[in-house]
């Protein structure tokens, strides 16, 4: 018989799984997620899930919602074993628990890179209740020493040179039309320069020298903002061209400035990914030298909390 049941402290929810404990103790402690959100599935005794949950603010200032929620949740500690209903139960419990109490949406995002069950466990979700939010292909650009050809059509000052606010004026022009569903919920959801400033957001000031404009003498062109990791592995975190500009291949350009700027930076590889709904973006990636990478795929799922498992 399948018994779900709230965990008493972190050892508990871990399990003998290879998840750190610690790890789940400074979560709980920054007050996202708690015991109270964290469930394991038992049958005949013996473990065969575990679901956490946490909730995080949908952006660093309220001003900047729109019409956003000003939370959202997500799921972590995912863990299904056995019987494909483990996570329908495990799911429907926490909704008839948590109430709510939680964010109105709840998000689960699957990668294989992290967890090489995603994509046994991608086409589970919408069981358990959730909706195919956006899938993204993944890119691998590897430093081999090969030339990079960056067009001379385009000037490609950094942020700092041009200036933050000139840096959100023109990312906020490029969510326009954008196919990246993600961005698109949130261009639409809080308005283009409150969604170019909450992206601003992620800049970290060593990485300035990353985040480049692409001018046509005075026009702007677009946008390309590469963030790095602890690890120095980079990933194109944005990219962007004006409407008015789109069509003219800018984008490849912007691309190129953008590998040749992570070489300078002493970044041999960049993980990136791409809606699988943008056709144009994924094609300029693999022109640039990005080449498709199976297992740096996302299946980001959302579902309505908690009346989709209840």
């Amino acid at each position: 018989m399948l018994r779900v049941r709230t965990v008493h402290d972190a050892d508990d929810f871990v399990g003998e799984s290879d998840l750190d404990p610690d790890l789940i103790r400074d979560l709980w402690d920054s007050g996202d997620s708690g015991p109270e959100w964290c469930f394991v599935a038992e049958a005949d005794n013996q473990r065969v899930g575990r679901l956490g949950l946490q909730v995080s603010p949908t952006t660093s200032d309220p001003a900047w919602l729109g019409t956003l929620p000003s939370h959202e949740a997500s799921v972590y500690g995912l863990a299904v074993s056995g019987a494909p209903e483990v996570g329908r139960h495990l799911f429907a419990h926490a909704a008839a628990e948590v109430g709510d109490r939680l964010a109105p949406t709840l998000d689960l995002r699957l990668n294989p890179a992290y967890r090489a069950d995603a994509p046994h466990l991608a086409p589970l979700a919408e069981k358990w209740g959730f909706t195919l939010f956006q899938e993204k292909q993944g890119f691998e650009w590897k430093d081999e020493g090969t030339e990079i050809d960056v067009p001379g059509r385009l000037e490609f000052p950094s942020v700092d040179e041009a200036g933050i606010e000139a840096y959100r004026s023109v990312m906020a022009r490029c969510g326009e039309g954008t196919l990246d569903r993600n961005d698109r919920y949130y261009w639409d959801g809080c308005g283009p320069e409150n969604w170019a400033r909450q992206m601003s957001e992620y800049l970290d000031p060593g990485d300035a020298p990353l985040w480049l404009l692409g001018y046509a003498g005075a026009d702007a062109v677009g946008y390309v903002a590469v963030v790095r990791d602890e690890e120095l592995v980079a990933t194109i975190g944005h990219i962007g061209v004006v409407p008015e500009q789109r069509g003219n291949g800018y984008v490849g350009d912007l691309l190129a400035a953008a590998t040749e700027a992570a070489r300078r930076a002493d970044l041999a590889r960049m993980l990136s990914d791409v809606d699988v709904l943008n056709l144009p973006m994924a094609a300029a990636m693999r022109r640039a030298g990005h080449h498709d990478h199976p297992d740096w795929h996302v299946w980001a799922y959302r579902a309505t909390w908690p009346g989709a498992f209840i």
